[in-house]
């Protein structure tokens, strides 16, 4: 067979990832929401945060769990450095594990820039029966996470539903942040 014979069926196995990529995104997408309204209806809101001063406390007892994480993605790609004696990152080969290691560092370092300045936006601004809803955010992002770096370790695609949950997180608390914002809202 020539290679213009496997082409047609490589490109109908890729428009079948993709596809399926896509429907993972929107199902993750879609559970993501639907946790969200769930959870956000079981959590309690904290009390006591009425002062600005007791919101940002909230924050920082939130804002710590994302922090852990990358401090834990971190001793991952510095494990991985030296289960493969690749202690020079510029001349010594990575493998497969490191190069994971150190995406998956990467993009939640970039999502984490996101998620943390928007929840403490939102926390400085949510009325105070809302305020569980920031518990359920982070929860959510730090899930969100580790089932991205999980399925990063499985297969590249299997990404997708913790990418998915980060984005729908984001774009949540980000969205309702700004709103806020622009609704000129008081806590309280």
């Amino acid at each position: 067979m020539t290679d213009a014979g496997l082409r047609p069926h490589a490109s109908r196995r890729r428009k079948s990832l993709i596809l399926g990529a896509l429907l993972l995104n929107g199902a993750a997408i879609v559970v993501t929401a639907l946790l969200f309204v769930l959870l956000l209806s079981l959590v309690a809101p904290p009390t006591g945060v009425n002062a600005p001063a007791a919101r940002m406390v909230l924050w920082a007892r939130l804002a710590v769990w994302p922090a852990l994480l990358l401090f834990l993605m971190v001793g991952g790609v510095m494990a991985m450095r030296g289960c493969h004696a690749a202690l020079n990152p510029i001349d010594d080969p990575e493998s497969r594990g490191q190069r994971i290691a150190q995406r998956v560092l990467a993009n939640s370092v970039e999502q984490s820039a996101i998620f943390v300045p928007a929840l403490a936006a939102l926390v400085v601004t949510l009325p105070q029966p809302l305020l569980g809803a920031a518990t359920v955010a982070t929860g959510l992002f730090v899930l969100g996470r580790l089932l991205f770096w999980t399925g990063y370790v499985v297969h590249p695609f299997a990404r997708a539903p913790g990418m998915a949950m980060t984005l729908t997180v984001n774009l949540i608390v980000l969205g309702w942040a700004v709103l806020l914002q622009l609704g000129g809202m008081q806590p309280g």
